[in-house]
């Protein structure tokens, strides 16, 4: 029994050391430019992922994600514009404007356009990996609005 208490009270001290040194106020998103990871969302869809931070502030998104067999070949393809509203140290808040355009054998031609408010979680532990999560509204070219909501992870080299 008293060989158990030992061991919480180990591991209950480490993880207090553990989480006082992550408390740090430096910024973790801070330098970052280039992100490659996964974007996934509704109704837009998605998988591949790249941001590019321009300035602190303001930045772009291209996601690509593509089915289908040999020479025959679907997807979708989405622009979006990034502006950080804020930038805390560890959880950083912004907005995303943009559209998503199909392409298909099959002629389909509905975009939709889409705005979002994210939130960008960076991990001490890993300071080139945020994730995000999003939340807003989608308008397609055929009149049908609908909620989006999406998550993210990406790479920042």
């Amino acid at each position: 029994m008293k060989r158990k208490i030992y061991s919480v009270s180990v591991i209950v001290l480490l993880l207090t050391l553990a989480l006082t040194s992550f408390a740090q106020e430096e910024n973790l998103s801070e330098g970052r430019t280039l992100g490659i990871g996964m974007q996934v969302g509704l109704p837009m869809g998605g998988l591949v992922s790249g941001r590019y931070w321009f300035t602190p502030n303001v930045g772009v998104e291209g996601i690509v994600f593509l089915w289908g067999n040999l020479g025959e070949f679907e997807g979708i393809a989405t622009v979006r514009f990034l502006y950080r509203v804020s930038d805390t140290p560890a959880v950083d808040f912004y907005t995303a404007v943009g559209a998503t355009f199909p392409f298909s054998p099959y002629g389909e031609t509905e975009i939709v356009f889409s705005g979002v408010g994210g939130i960008e979680f960076s991990f001490p532990f890993a300071r080139s990996l945020a994730w995000n999560v999003e939340f807003g509204a989608a308008l397609s070219t055929e009149g049908e609005i609908t909620m989006a909501i999406g998550t993210g992870i990406h790479f920042y080299f």
